[in-house]
């Protein structure tokens, strides 16, 4: 009588990989370039990165994004940061709170948010619901119709050299051989949130991760 073998668990296809060629560094500088000005463009990061990871099948479409509150985070806001939040002298930079979080899906992390906020210049039930939950602080501060004020950007990573253009490309039968290595962070947004009013009451800073490309490059035909 033949042995009976279970039929195992069918596995998820693995999304192809980027591979350190030309092409794919191109690809991916093209990427994470509409990423970030999607992200310049509009006043909540969190659903602007949601959207994305919806577009590129990375979540679910009834899927959000969880934030993972580091508790008891301490950092003191550094003073030319905290100048743009106008806080009167005599407060000083005891008038802020401090909340550090990552943004979280499939068990990946796409994002890391350090931010500084005016207790006085939210509602009780926000400056509550940020100190002892993990909900995103954009959808917490939603009501105030909240824009964003970029302060400076940062390039942490390019798949590009610099001068890239200037240098001679490699043959191709040479590109592809091995993965692309990425690394833990892209790039660094460093924002003022303001009221609808205008009041300055939150700074941001977040910090994105190759996470939200691993869809992988197209599939050669």
């Amino acid at each position: 009588m033949p042995h009976f073998v279970p039929p195992q668990p069918a596995t998820a296809p693995q999304p192809p990989q980027w591979r350190n060629s030309f092409l794919h560094r191109l690809m991916l500088a093209t990427l994470i370039s509409q990423m970030e000005n999607r992200l310049l463009a509009e006043s909540s990061a969190t659903r602007t990165l949601e959207d994305w990871l919806h577009e590129h099948k990375l979540l679910d479409q009834h899927q959000t994004l969880r934030a993972e509150r580091e508790a008891d985070a301490q950092r003191p806001c550094p003073p030319d940061l905290a100048a743009a939040l106008d806080i009167p002298a005599h407060h000083g930079t005891n008038a802020l709170r401090y909340r550090k979080i990552r943004l979280v899906g499939h068990n990946h992390i796409y994002s890391e948010a350090e931010n500084w906020f005016v207790p006085q210049r939210l509602t009780k039930n926000m400056t509550d619901t940020l100190e002892q939950t993990d909900t995103p602080f954009g959808r917490v501060v939603s009501p105030l119709r909240f824009t964003r004020q970029l302060i400076r950007r940062e390039t942490l990573w390019s798949p590009l050299p610099d001068l890239w253009e200037t240098q001679p490309q490699p043959p191709n039968s040479k590109e592809g051989a091995e993965p692309l290595a990425l690394p833990l962070h892209l790039f660094r947004h460093i924002a003022l949130l303001r009221t609808h009013t205008g009041a300055p009451f939150s700074l941001v800073v977040e910090t994105y991760t190759p996470q939200a490309f691993a869809f992988g490059p197209p599939p050669q035909p």
